[in-house]
Formats: structure tokens, sequence, C-alpha cells
């Protein structure tokens, strides 16, 4: 086991230890990695993690989205069509991240080759010595079967399944799982298979990419298909794409206990907060600089496996004195001496994500 993850932040306390008789899991949840110009222009990838690579070595399992293709052979590339390299992939492995989610809107920017690639880079990646990481959402072979990525870890038997609700690039074949919300008959279906395919792990955790970009809210629609699938097995749902945090809620399980939403945890590393306006906090493009390490703590009590507890540690982009672009914790931020319009930036960015994260975790439980 990789430890314990500790919140430093007030509001939002330390998960509290197990019990006698229980068995524990602690697994983070990131947002978007995503890889603009004044990401991939870095010379060292590893400086965007040093702040928060402690907290993600020490939990079992750390997830994240990683949105971009991965093909060497071909430049890097930022919005529209992203294209990332191996090097930048392997910065977030060494930080901690074990887990990614690879099906996205993005999935397809650089087509068949790219998806190829990028399946190449992270089975290169798990062939270093002392690396165990996953993945789930695309295929190169297409005669092969979208299922869920089995991760056995602490006595659990995971299922990780990933999937999105578009592309962006016309796919004339399926190397990416997409699940529209939206099409009564695919939901159906899908959900269909979420109840076949639970029921074979201790724990099921689903990846979506989905939904409206920059929504501070969730929209109903969205939730409501997000507790279908906890009805129909699935204890976690991990979702992003809004690039912006809609908070989190804990709803019935399909076995007992309680199961949790993340509706969207954000960016974890863009550009898109690159030009933003220190004199301007209440800007709505600030929160996709803003975001948290989702922190959840799974318990198993006589047999059944429950979501007991979620802490986020409230984190940041932050422009730092060498002009990269790097994820801190607020807790370490606000207590550095910044200038001053960046100093008031980031104390007011603080108050408006945690507020934020209060009312939009209220507005979730209010659309039970």
């Amino acid at each position: 086991m990789k430890g314990r993850l500790f919140a430093l932040l007030l509001l939002f306390c330390s998960l509290e230890p197990a019990r006698a008789g229980e068995e524990e899991l602690i697994l983070t949840f990131l947002g978007d990695i995503m890889i603009h110009p004044v990401n991939y222009c870095l010379d060292d990838y590893t400086v965007i993690y040093a702040a928060i690579a402690p907290y993600l070595r020490r939990d079992n399992l750390t997830f994240a989205n990683l949105e971009f293709p991965v093909d060497a052979s071909r430049p890097y590339a930022g919005y529209p069509c992203f294209n990332g390299c191996p090097a930048y992939v392997e910065a977030a492995v060494n930080a901690g991240v074990d887990v990614f989610s690879l099906a996205n809107n993005h999935s397809f920017d650089q087509g068949r080759e790219g998806v190829l690639q990028t399946l190449r880079t992270l089975e290169g990646l798990r062939r270093s010595p002392g690396r165990h990481i996953n993945w789930s959402g695309l295929r190169g072979n297409l005669l092969r079967r979208f299922s869920p990525t089995e991760i056995r870890t602490d006595g659990f038997r995971i299922g990780f399944l990933a999937v999105t609700q578009m592309v962006n690039r016309s796919m004339p074949h399926g190397y990416v799982q997409v699940v529209d919300y939206r099409s009564p008959s695919r939901r159906r279906e899908f959900l269909a298979s979420v109840r076949e395919l639970a029921s074979g792990y201790d724990l099921f955790i689903l990846s979506y990419h989905g939904g409206i970009e920059y929504a501070l809210q969730a929209e109903p629609e969205k939730i409501a298909f997000f507790r279908e699938l906890a009805a129909a097995g699935v204890d976690i749902v991990y979702a992003h794409h809004p690039h912006v945090p809609q908070g989190t809620v804990r709803v019935p399980a399909a076995g007992g206990g309680a199961a949790l939403i993340l509706a969207s945890t954000g960016n974890l590393i863009s550009g898109m907060t690159w030009s933003i306006d220190p004199a301007h906090p209440e800007d709505p493009r600030a929160f996709t600089g803003d975001s948290a390490l989702w922190q959840v703590r799974v318990v198993r009590r006589a047999g059944t496996v429950t979501v007991d507890q979620v802490r986020p540690l409230l984190v940041t982009n932050y422009r730092n004195p060498r002009n990269e672009l790097v994820v801190v914790p607020f807790s370490g931020l606000l207590c550095r001496e910044l200038p001053a319009p960046w100093r008031e930036y980031y104390r007011r960015r603080y108050h408006l994500l945690r507020n934020h994260l209060q009312s939009a975790c209220l507005s979730l439980t209010a659309l039970e």
C-alpha cells in the first residue's frame, strides 16, 4: 500500500483511519491532464507534480484522465488536435498516477495511429521496473471487446472501465468506447452491460467523460444517468470533461452501502489560465485552473463494500517564479510570499472554490 493521504486544509479534514474489522482502500481521483503549449514547452515535466507527488504516492491508487493521444512520431500539438509525448506521461506516472482513463473527446485527435501509439507508450511505461500502471478506454484491436481492466490491490478486486460521450474527430471504427447518455437506446444497452460486469468485482469504477464544458453546475440529465449507473452496480462514477469541478454526492449503492458520484473533477493541469488577470479572480475562466485531489476512502465491512468518506485537497495551477505552470495545494501556496496582486488573487480563489464546492455538493444532493 502506498500509505494514506492527509488533507491540509482546515475545512476539508483528513480521512479517518480504519476501524477494527474493516478493510480499506484510499483512492485519489484527479482532473484532466492536458497538454497546451505552455505545458509541453517545459524543460522538466516533473516540476508540474512536485508539490502534489507526496500525496499521490501515499494512497493505494491514483486515477487521472489523459486528455490527449501520445504519438512520439509526430510533433507536440495543443488545441484543437492534441498530441503529447511519452516523457509528459512518464512525469505523471513518476509522481504517483497509477490508472489512466483514455476515453475522452480528444482520444482520436491523431486518428488510428494515435490510438495505437498511445497504447504502445503506456505498455512501454508499464514494462519499466517498479511500475504497475493500468488504463481503460481504448482498443487497438477491433476484434477485442471493450471490457473492464482488472486491478488487484490490498485484497480488493477492482474493475475499471472508461467511456466517453463523444470524440471530436470522425471515427470510422470503434477504437474509443463511446456512450452518449442522451441516446435512450445506447443508455439502456450500456446500463444492462454494467449490471452484468459490475457483479464480478469487489469495487467497480466507471470513468465517464461528458457533459457541458465549463458548466459549474452539473446538468440534471447527466446526474440522473450517473444515479442509474450506481443503481446498476457502479461504486464510483469518476466524471470529467467540463474542465471545472462540479462537486460530489454519495448515493445508495446496488449492493448496499454507499456509492460515489464525482460529477466533474475539473482540470488537474492545463494552460487555460496562463493569461489570467490577477485583478479579476471572479473570472469564471479561473475555475479551469482550480480543482482538488479527490481523496476517497472505501471500506469493506462484513463483506459489504461502501464509499465511506470523500475529502478534496484543494489545488490550483500556479505560475511560479521560473514561469512554469505547476500544480500546488492552496494550503502551501497561501503561506508563501507572493507578489501583491497574486497573493490576493489566490486568497480569493481559495474562498471561491471552497464555497463553490459546498454549493455544488448541495445542488447534487437536491437532485435526489
